[in-house]
């Protein structure tokens, strides 16, 4: 069966955010200079161990200091003697992150409508998921949109995919999924059947222990997939 709907995960997939900026000045206010090559990688391997190994926890305030940690181990720094500058350099953290859609988003998703096939959404996201879909230019872009915190499940919980096929009125078969933790979206969707692309924008910088093939370090990869 070919395919007939492409639902999404929301950050790092459609929406790109200001993490590693505000990551590279916190580090410079403590004294560290360092490449924004080299910020991006520490930043993306804390990304995929958290997914790994603390599943649901890596947008928690409390998990903040053990995230900053990793990502300073990853830099190769001393978790030490950095842990409390660079913490406190983030402390209005939360307020001055920013997400915005990826310059391709719009042409991706277009492109998909050309072809006939519907897209929907399913993130785990609070309750600013649709205004940040507005602000960005997505409203009406998805339908279904299935948010985590409207429906009362997260991915992977497999119910909320079960979700998104009941409202889309779509069989598994002819769905593919679109996200950046595979944790979450590859085992999550894979529970109902949906085969998932997994976005991972270094290739296969970490998540060599998945073996997962299905990768594209961007939304504009999916194409071959379809």
């Amino acid at each position: 069966m070919g395919v007939g709907y492409v639902f999404f995960d929301l950050g790092l997939t459609l929406l790109d955010n200001n993490h590693v900026p505000l990551f590279k000045k916190a580090l410079e206010d403590s004294g560290v200079v360092l490449p924004l090559s080299k910020v991006y990688k520490a930043y993306h391997l804390a990304n995929k161990t958290f997914m790994r190994t603390r599943p649901g926890e890596i947008s928690k305030r409390s998990c903040f200091c053990d995230y900053v940690s990793l990502f300073l181990a990853f830099a190769g720094l001393d978790e030490k003697a950095y842990l409390d500058p660079v913490s406190s350099s983030l402390h209005d953290f939360g307020k001055e992150v920013r997400w915005m859609k990826y310059p391709f988003t719009d042409e991706v998703v277009s492109s998909l409508k050309r072809r006939g096939i519907r897209t929907g959404l399913i993130s785990n996201w609070d309750s600013g998921c649709r205004g940040l879909l507005e602000g960005n230019g997505l409203a009406g872009q998805f339908d279904p949109l299935i948010i985590s915190s409207e429906v009362g499940l997260e991915k992977p919980d497999k119910r909320i995919f079960e979700l998104a096929l009941e409202q889309s009125g779509a069989d598994a078969d002819e769905c593919i999924y679109v996200g950046d933790n595979y944790y979450d979206d590859v085992l999550g969707a894979s529970g109902v059947g949906i085969r998932t692309i997994l976005i991972n924008s270094p290739g296969r910088l970490g998540i060599e222990e998945t073996g997962y093939d299905f990768v594209a370090e961007d939304i504009r990869g999916i194409m071959r997939y379809i």
